[in-house]
């Protein structure tokens, strides 16, 4: 029997091989001579594009006019619309742009800095030469104009950004209630109207009726601005202010907001 068996799969082996000669014989392949170019693609097209960082925008509120009698004829009015969208309000002054931000005296220095002198020095005094020219330090909306008791000739600004600006002892008041009024705009001449001993600017600034110390958020001595955040919290019908500096990454040029393209020189 196994003899059998061995004949008849030796027999199946050679009709296999006779019926699939060409296996058996070897195979000569001809590979091209010439590189045959492969599809021109870009494999990016299947991909998203990387997410960017959007510039950060800093945050403009709504001032509404026309203003009451209180906002035109007191200093120390509060915001009713402030607040509107809860007890915690951040003012981020480092996301301003150069053009937003003005120092209210160009080149005056401080002959009196804040909660000195006497009991509720409400702001720095900044002094140079009389009937120098005061300038808006934000961009806002004057809510107040008019000689005031002690501040003499006062102008309040309410700026878009959430902080409200007072300057007083002016010689003369060159913008009146309702006027819009940029960083950098002329709105006082420099004097010493009210209770005054000399020819200077009282500088305040103040959020919601509360006035801090100016060198919480400028340095005097540069007269420029600080990077910095004021959080601001209404609780029990007072306003706690407190000025933090930011993270370093949130002061890099591309958090910064977007400035338009310098105008070009003839």
């Amino acid at each position: 029997i196994i003899a059998c068996l061995g004949t008849l799969l030796g027999s199946c082996r050679t009709r296999t091989t006779e019926s699939l000669g060409y296996l058996a014989e070897p195979v000569e392949v001809h590979y091209p001579t010439e590189e045959i170019p492969l599809p021109c693609v870009d494999p990016r097209f299947v991909l998203p594009d990387p997410p960017a960082i959007a510039p950060l925008r800093a945050w403009r509120r709504e001032i509404k006019q026309p203003f009451s009698l209180a906002e035109r004829s007191d200093v120390r009015v509060t915001d009713p619309a402030l607040f509107q969208r809860g007890d915690t309000l951040l003012i981020d002054l480092f996301l301003l742009g150069e053009e937003e931000v003005a120092f209210p005296l160009p080149g005056a220095k401080v002959i009196s800095p804040y909660g000195r002198r006497r009991a509720g020095h409400a702001g720095v005094d900044l002094k140079t030469r009389a009937n120098d020219t005061i300038v808006a330090a934000f961009e806002g909306i004057v809510r107040m104009a008019k000689p005031y008791a002690a501040y003499g000739r006062v102008v309040v600004v309410r700026h878009f950004n959430g902080l409200e600006t007072v300057y007083s002892h002016n010689a003369r008041n060159l913008v009146a209630v309702g006027d819009t009024v940029r960083a950098g705009d002329p709105i006082a001449l420099v004097g010493r109207s009210g209770r005054a001993t000399t020819e200077h600017l009282h500088y305040e600034v103040r959020v919601n009726g509360t006035h801090f110390d100016p060198a919480w958020i400028y340095d005097l001595d540069a007269r420029r601005l600080l990077p910095k955040r004021l959080i601001c919290v209404r609780k029990r019908g007072r306003t706690i202010l407190t000025a933090v500096d930011v993270m370093p990454h949130q002061a890099m040029s591309h958090y910064k907001p977007l400035r338009p393209a310098p105008a070009a020189q003839n």
